[in-house]
């Protein structure tokens, strides 16, 4: 009994609903008090949206500051935390998504590869492919927004061995497309049988949805309000499946 549970591999984590305004310091503050909240619920992990500090993206803002603030509060809560946030400044700015861990540290980042629409006239895309990282608790990638269009990359880090794919996002211009965009994070999370998590700003202007995707379906969702995801992840559930389909998800059947 002791050594069956000791192989159960379970994450609680936490996927924050945030209102993203023009505020600079209040975007900080309400990003403090998710991190607070999802420590407090027993969280390992908690993730942010995209631009969750700055969404105005036409003037760059010195953001390190901020960030050194919620790395202080990952420290003192001793949680995980996946933020949306730009970096650089001048002629070289960037997208990114940062992991920072519960020392405080950024164990590490990812710039956005494919950029939206009037991003590409103030951001330069990433080069390098989303990062993979093993948190001990899990195995996870990081990818942001409309990357998840795009699923060789979602695949390329399940073949790494994610088991949890991370989605901050500030989906504008979502009223074309937003349909298929409430469809894409289910699938992505079957196609590679991997848990997938869509969290996107809360604004006027966003699709405002945040999901939780197990292979098999949606198992937490909320949306145009906020609040706070909070999901325990099976993990070995993920091998079970992988054996049941006869592969990783991506092979021909």
């Amino acid at each position: 009994m002791e050594h069956a549970e000791a192989l159960k591999r379970r994450m609680r984590m936490a996927v924050a609903s945030l209102r993203v305004g023009c505020d600079l310091e209040q975007n900080l503050r309400r990003a403090q008090a998710c991190v607070a909240a999802a420590s407090e619920a027993g969280a390992e992990l908690v993730c942010l949206p995209e631009y969750c500090l700055n969404p105005v993206i036409e003037h760059w803002v010195d953001l390190e500051a901020p960030i050194q603030t919620l790395s202080a509060a990952c420290r003192t809560h001793r949680i995980w935390a996946v933020i949306g946030a730009e970096r650089g400044g001048g002629d070289v700015r960037r997208n990114s998504v940062l992991l920072i861990g519960p020392d405080g540290a950024v164990h590490a980042s990812y710039d956005k590869v494919h950029l939206w629409g009037r991003e590409r006239q103030h951001f330069l895309p990433g080069t390098a492919p989303p990062p993979m990282v093993d948190i001990g608790a899990c195995r996870l990638g990081l990818i942001c927004c409309w990357d998840i269009a795009f699923p060789s990359d979602v695949a390329d880090l399940a073949t790494r061995g994610a088991e949890l794919i991370l989605c901050p996002s500030r989906l504008v211009d979502y009223q074309l497309d937003a349909e298929p965009l409430r469809a894409l994070p289910l699938a992505r999370a079957f196609e590679n049988l991997v848990y997938f998590v869509l969290c996107d700003a809360l604004s006027d202007d966003t699709l405002s949805e945040c999901m939780i995707c197990h292979p098999l379906g949606i198992r937490h969702r909320i949306a145009r309000s906020e609040g706070m995801l909070i999901a325990d992840l099976d993990l070995n559930a993920l091998a079970e499946l992988r054996a049941y389909y006869g592969g990783d998800g991506r092979e021909d059947g």
